[in-house]
């Protein structure tokens, strides 16, 4: 293999990348064949949702080969992205007030220490539910 003539770092929505600018002109000015690249992160991604803008890193070589590697998206984004509020009645000084809570049911807990980590066994769930409780979300098993 040749060489790593440059190293690109860019930020992508998943399932989305195109041959026009910007992503067609960084990449074609350092000779690299654009349509294969956009071909390959769309296949690469398709199971992501298309909402998740991910962060890419390119090896370019000296023969115009590529490589790519995707960074995905930070924990705290992805919670940000599926809690929900829900409203709650409480009692506060005799008085009943409402109160709305945000939520992230644990299904999608689930899925995000397996999307996350590759597995989900208890370590993993455990880094995610340190999340959720440092950012003051509930968790809840339907909504």
């Amino acid at each position: 293999m040749s060489a790593i003539k440059h190293i690109k770092k860019i930020y992508i929505i998943s399932q989305k990348a195109d041959t026009a600018p910007p992503l067609g002109t960084v990449l074609g000015n350092i000779g690299v064949n654009t349509s294969s690249f956009c071909t390959q992160f769309n296949a690469y991604t398709k199971n992501l949702p298309t909402y998740f803008k991910v962060s890419v890193y390119i090896n370019i070589f000296e023969n115009r080969n590529f490589e790519f590697f995707v960074t995905p998206p930070p924990i705290g984004w992805i919670l940000y992205l599926l809690q929900f509020p829900v409203t709650i009645k409480v009692v506060v000084d005799n008085r009943e007030q409402d109160k709305t809570i945000y939520c992230i049911k644990l299904y999608d807990v689930l899925k995000l220490a397996k999307f996350k980590f590759g597995v989900c066994d208890k370590r993993t769930v455990m880094i995610i539910v340190s999340v959720i409780k440092s950012k003051n979300l509930t968790i809840v098993r339907k909504k």
